[in-house]
């Protein structure tokens, strides 16, 4: 075998291992940045269903409900916010009985875009906190 043809060889095996390395790199990023982004919408969650629980009874109505939950949804958004923008976000509040107990729940929707888009389009975040309602 020729040194040209070697030379060759080797550039095309290296062209293929780099091609390889790159994918699982980019693959790599985009799954910690997609499991960064559950954990953060998670505690997000938490933390508003937890704000929602201790809601004064200045701001509830006759039998117990809070009468504005703008604020605990604005303090969610925020959390997030600080990592990625919160266009495709939604956040549902609400005040179930579950099992003879008030709770507050606070649920968080989003469909969020993957950086380099090897994986696919898009992934789903859903995340639902629950906390005994101390106010009703």
């Amino acid at each position: 075998m020729s040194r040209d043809v070697q030379i060759g060889q080797a550039l095309v095996e290296l062209g293929i291992g780099l091609a390889v390395l790159v994918t699982l790199v980019v693959g790599s990023l985009d799954i910690s940045r997609a499991w960064m982004i559950a954990n953060m919408v998670t505690n997000a969650a938490r933390d508003g269903a937890r704000i929602g629980a201790v809601v004064p009874s200045t701001k509830r109505n006759g039998s117990g409900f809070i009468t504005d939950t703008s604020g605990i949804k604005n303090q969610v958004l925020a959390e997030i916010r600080d990592v990625i923008p919160t266009s495709g976000f939604t956040v549902t509040v609400s005040q179930p009985t579950v099992n003879g107990v008030n709770v507050v729940q606070v649920r968080v929707d989003a469909v969020v875009p993957y950086i380099f888009k090897i994986i696919g389009p898009t992934f789903t975040v859903a995340r639902t906190a629950t906390f005994r309602d101390e106010g009703r």
